[in-house]
C-alpha cells in the first residue's frame, strides 16, 4: 500500500525545491557582486545594518519548508482505512402496452387504450426516481422511449401512442419480451417488465420467450386487459356512437377476449405476478405499489465499500505556518502587520468549526420555551454549518429537525427531514425507531386530516402508511411508544371510519317462487346497483355512481355520511348477458314509506338509521306472458289446417269489465307479423279476446260463445296455446294477406350481428306495459334475513 496517492506530486515538489535553493544561491550572487562594486566587503554590514545574510537564509528555509509541506499535504498522504457506504440507484421499469386494433374496444370509458393511458399517468408518482421506459407493440414491437428519468419525456411518449403506430397488425407477445431483453443495459440488476395486454397470444411465442427473459433476470408481471365473455371492437372515432365493427375475412364480427391463462403463465415463468387492470386501474395500481416497496427498499440499502483515510490536512496547516512564519521573520513592521493579518484569516478559517454559533443550544431552548418552528430553523443552521465546512453531519441533527417540525405541524418539512435521518444511520437502532415513530405520527395526522375533509380512500392510505411506520418501528428495538400509539391508532381511527360509512352489501337473484329469499336452486343474476339521485329510476351515467355484481350476484360498497340517521335510492339493472327475448325479468323492489305512492316503485328506498352494515335484496321475477296464434281459417271449420295462413289484421285485448268488447282503457296489442303473440301482462285474471279489423269476419276458433280465454296470470309463469282462427273472405284482407306472406329481404348483414350479439330494446307499448306493471304489482320483496358476504366491489367498467 502507497503512503501517499498522488506521487507525481512528490517529483514535482522535489524539483521545485531544487529549483528553489538554485534562485537563491544565484540571486544572492548576484546581489552581492553588485553592492561589492559600490563598496568593500568589509565596510557592507555597516553600511547596510538591515540587510542579515543569516537572516536571509532562516527565510529561505522556513519557505522551502512550506512548500515542501505543501507538496506533501497535496501529495495525499493515507494511511488508516474506513468504510464508506454509497446509495444505489433506483430500479429500472419497461412498460410494454399493446397497441394493436383490440384496445379500441369500448368495455371501459373512453376505450380501452385511453383507459390504460390514463391509469399509467395518474401512477407515475409512485415510481418517482426510477427509471421508466416505454414499449408499444402489435405484431411487431418497438421501443418507443429508452429507459429514462425524465417523466415528463416519457408522459408526452405515452400521450403520443395511437393505434397503428406499429404497422404489423395482430399481437404477438413474445416481442416486447424481446425487445425488454435488448433495451435493459447489461449493468442493471433489477429489471421489471410491466406487460399490458389482452393475453391473446395470436403467435403462441410469448411463454417461450418469457423463459428466456428469467434467464437474463427479467420479471415479467402482467395485467390484463378485457373481458372474459368478449367484447366487439369499433372502428368508429372516439366520441362517435359504436355502429361500425371490426370484421374477420369471413365477414364475422371479430370478438376479443381476455386469455389470462396465457398472462398469467408469462408472470409465473418470471417469478412475476398476473393482475385484472380494472375499471380505473386498479391492477396497475397494485404492480406498481410492489415496484415502489422494491425501489424504497433498494434506497434503504448502501453499498459499503472499504476506503484509506485522507490526512492532508496536517501537512497543508504545517505548510501555511511555515509561511506564516517567514514572513514574520521581516523587522519592517508594515510586513509584520501584513503577516499577522493573513495569520488571523487563515485561523478564523481553518476554525470556523470551533466558533460558530452554538445553533443546538438555541434549539433546546426554543423547545423549552415552545416555539418548535424556531427550534427547526436552528436545527437546519447547526446542519448547513457543518455541511459548509465539509465535517459529516450527526443523523441526530436531522432527527431533532423532524421532530421539531413535526411538532410545528409542518408536516413536509418533517417528513424530509426523518427520512434523512432514516436514511443516514443505519446502525443505530434507537435513532432509526425515532425517526421511524415519528414518520408514523406524520401520516396518523394525515389520516385524521383526510378524515375531516370525508377522503375515506386517503385517509386510509395514510392509516397503511402510518401502521407500517410504527410496527417497523416496534420491531426494531421493541419501542414501546411505538406500541402505544399503533393501539391508539388502530382504535381511533377505525372509530372515525366506521363513524362515517354504512357497508351496504346485497344480491342479485331470480326469486322464483316470489319469497323474497334467495335459495340455492334459484338462479344468480350479474347485474349492476345505482345511486338513483334523480329518483327517475334510470341511470344517468354522468351523475349517479355505478357498481357491477360480481358472477354470483353478489354486490357491496361503503355509502359515507356526515350524519346519521339518512337514506338513500338505489336503481338496479341486469347485465347484458342475462337479459334474455323470451322472458322479462322485472326488479321486486320494497315499496317507499309514506306519504309516497306504494303502488308506484321505480327504486330501493334505504333508510340508513346507523353507520354499520346493511345487507339488502334486488331479487328480479319474469313478467307473466301471454302466448298464442293467429290464423285465417279459409274453410271455417274451427280448426287449423296445413293450408291456412297467418292472420294479422286483427287487434287483441284484455277484457277487464265482462263486456267482452275492446274499451279504450284495456291493453292491446297486435299480433306479429307470422301471427304469433308473446305479450308480458301484470299479474291478475283476464279474458282475452281479439278483434278483427274487417266487421264482417267471423271468429272462428275458440268456439266458446264469447270467443275469448279465460287467464289467470302470475309472475313465473306463461299462458300458452291462445289461438284465435278468422274467416275472413274480405279481398282486401287477402290481398293484405298475401303480401305478408312474400319472402322478406334479408336484414342486412350489420342488423344479424347486432341481433346475434345483443338483445334489442323492448318496444314502446312493451315499456309502457312495464311502467304500469310497475305501478300496479304488489311487491314481496323483503330485507335478507341470512347474512350474504360482502365482496369487493366490482365496478361497471370492463378490464382490457
Amino acid at each position: 500500500m502507497n503512503l501517499f496517492a498522488n506521487q507525481n506530486i512528490l517529483l514535482i515538489g522535489l524539483s521545485t525545491i531544487i529549483g528553489l535553493f538554485a534562485v537563491f544561491y544565484w540571486s544572492q550572487k548576484i546581489k552581492q557582486n553588485r553592492l561589492q562594486l559600490l563598496t568593500s566587503f568589509q565596510l557592507l554590514p555597516k553600511l547596510t545594518p538591515n540587510l542579515s545574510f543569516k537572516q536571509q537564509i532562516l527565510k529561505l528555509c522556513l519557505f522551502v519548508l512550506g512548500i515542501t509541506f505543501l507538496f506533501l499535504g497535496l501529495a495525499r498522504p493515507q494511511w488508516g482505512s474506513e468504510r464508506r457506504r454509497a446509495q444505489p440507484s433506483g430500479i429500472d421499469i419497461l412498460i410494454a402496452l399493446d397497441v394493436s386494433k383490440s384496445m379500441l374496444a369500448r368495455d371501459v370509458r373512453p376505450n380501452r387504450l385511453e383507459r390504460v393511458k390514463l391509469s399509467i399517468s395518474n401512477l407515475l408518482d409512485r415510481v418517482e426516481g426510477d427509471r421508466l421506459g416505454l414499449i408499444a407493440f402489435s405484431g411487431s414491437a418497438f421501443l418507443q422511449c429508452p429507459l429514462t428519468l425524465d417523466h415528463q419525456a416519457f408522459t408526452k411518449t405515452l400521450n403520443d401512442l395511437q393505434i397503428g403506430i406499429i404497422k404489423q397488425p395482430g399481437t404477438d407477445i413474445s416481442r416486447p419480451i424481446e425487445e425488454a431483453i435488448h433495451s435493459f443495459s447489461k449493468d442493471d440488476t433489477d429489471r421489471f417488465l410491466i406487460l399490458l395486454s389482452d393475453g391473446e397470444d395470436l403467435e403462441g411465442k410469448g411463454l417461450k420467450q418469457a423463459k428466456e427473459a428469467a434467464k437474463d433476470g427479467v420479471k415479467i408481471y402482467t395485467i390484463g386487459i378485457g373481458a372474459k365473455e368478449g367484447s366487439r371492437i369499433p372502428m368508429d372515432s372516439l366520441g362517435q356512437p359504436a355502429r361500425n365493427f371490426l370484421r374477420d375475412p369471413q365477414g364475422q364480427t371479430v370478438i376479443t377476449k381476455l386469455d389470462e391463462s396465457s398472462l398469467r403463465a408469462i408472470a409465473d415463468a418470471t417469478q412475476g405476478k398476473y393482475f385484472s387492470l380494472g375499471p380505473t386501474g386498479e391492477g396497475l395500481a397494485k404492480v406498481l405499489g410492489i415496484l415502489q416497496s422494491i425501489g424504497q427498499q433498494k434506497k434503504r440499502e448502501q453499498l459499503s465499500t472499504k476506503l484509506p483515510i485522507d490526512r492532508y490536512s496536517f501537512f497543508v496547516f504545517v505548510g501555511f505556518l511555515f509561511l506564516c512564519l517567514e514572513m514574520l521573520t521581516s523587522k519592517l513592521s508594515k510586513t509584520l502587520s501584513h503577516s499577522v493579518s493573513v495569520c488571523t484569516i487563515f485561523l478564523l478559517f481553518y476554525f470556523s468549526g470551533c466558533l460558530k454559533q452554538d445553533n443546538v443550544k438555541r434549539a433546546e431552548e426554543a423547545l423549552e420555551s415552545g416555539n418548535p418552528a424556531q427550534a427547526a430553523e436552528f436545527f437546519k443552521a447547526e446542519i448547513n454549518a457543518t455541511i459548509s465546512i465539509g465535517n459529516p453531519t450527526d443523523p441526530r441533527l436531522f432527527l431533532n429537525a423532524g421532530l421539531a417540525d413535526l411538532q410545528a405541524g409542518n408536516l413536509q418539512n418533517a417528513e424530509e427531514s426523518l427520512e434523512v435521518s432514516l436514511d443516514a444511520n443505519l446502525d443505530d437502532p434507537a435513532i432509526q425507531a425515532k425517526a421511524l415513530n415519528g414518520l408514523g405520527n406524520i401520516y396518523y395526522i394525515r389520516a385524521n386530516k383526510f378524515l375531516d375533509e370525508r377522503n375515506i380512500a386517503e385517509a386510509r392510505k395514510a392509516w397503511e402508511q402510518s401502521i407500517k411506520y410504527y410496527e417497523s418501528s416496534s420491531l426494531i428495538d421493541g419501542n414501546v411508544k411505538a406500541k402505544q400509539n399503533l393501539e391508539s391508532l388502530n382504535k381511533q381511527i377505525q372509530e372515525r371510519i366506521n363513524a362515517l360509512i354504512c357497508k351496504i352489501s346485497g344480491k342479485i337473484w331470480r326469486d322464483i317462487n316470489g319469497d323474497g329469499k334467495p335459495q340455492e336452486v334459484e338462479p344468480d343474476l350479474q347485474g349492476y346497483v345505482y345511486w338513483d339521485k334523480d329518483e327517475n329510476g334510470e341511470h344517468n351515467k354522468t351523475s349517479e355512481p355505478i357498481i357491477q355484481s360480481n358472477d354470483q350476484g353478489i354486490f357491496s360498497f361503503e355509502w359515507i355520511s356526515d350524519k346519521y340517521p339518512t337514506s338513500i335510492r338505489l336503481g338496479t339493472k341486469l347485465a347484458e348477458s342475462n337479459q334474455s327475448q323470451n322472458s322479462f325479468l322485472l326488479p321486486m323492489l320494497p315499496p317507499p314509506p309514506p306519504p309516497e305512492n306504494p303502488s308506484f316503485v321505480k327504486n330501493y328506498y334505504l333508510d340508513l338509521n346507523k353507520p354499520g352494515e346493511k345487507v339488502i335484496g334486488m331479487p328480479y321475477r319474469a313478467a307473466p306472458i301471454i302466448k298464442g296464434q293467429v290464423w285465417k281459417d279459409e274453410n271455417g271449420n274451427g280448426s287449423k289446417d296445413p293450408e291456412d295462413k297467418q292472420y294479422v289484421s286483427a287487434k287483441l285485448y284484455l277484457d277487464q269489465n265482462g263486456n267482452f268488447q275492446y274499451d279504450q282503457n284495456e291493453t292491446a296489442f297486435e299480433p306479429a307479423e307470422d301471427g304469433s303473440f308473446a305479450q308480458p301482462v301484470p299479474p291478475g285474471q283476464y279474458s282475452v279476446c281479439i278483434q278483427p279489423q274487417n266487421p264482417d269476419a267471423n271468429i272462428t276458433f275458440p268456439i266458446e260463445e264469447n270467443k275469448a280465454y279465460l287467464v289467470w296470470t302470475d309472475f313465473e309463469s306463461k299462458s300458452e296455446n291462445l289461438d284465435f282462427g278468422i274467416q275472413d273472405n274480405n279481398q282486401q284482407d287477402q290481398n293484405s294477406s298475401s303480401q305478408q306472406n312474400q319472402p322478406q329481404p334479408n336484414p342486412p348483414e350489420d342488423q344479424e350481428d347486432n341481433e346475434n350479439a345483443e338483445p334489442q330494446p323492448l318496444p314502446e307499448e312493451i315499456n309502457a306495459l312495464y311502467e304500469r306493471l310497475l305501478q300496479e304489482m304488489e311487491s314481496k320483496s323483503e330485507p335478507l334475513e341470512q347474512e350474504v358476504e360482502a365482496v369487493q366491489s366490482i365496478t361497471s367498467g370492463r378490464d382490457y
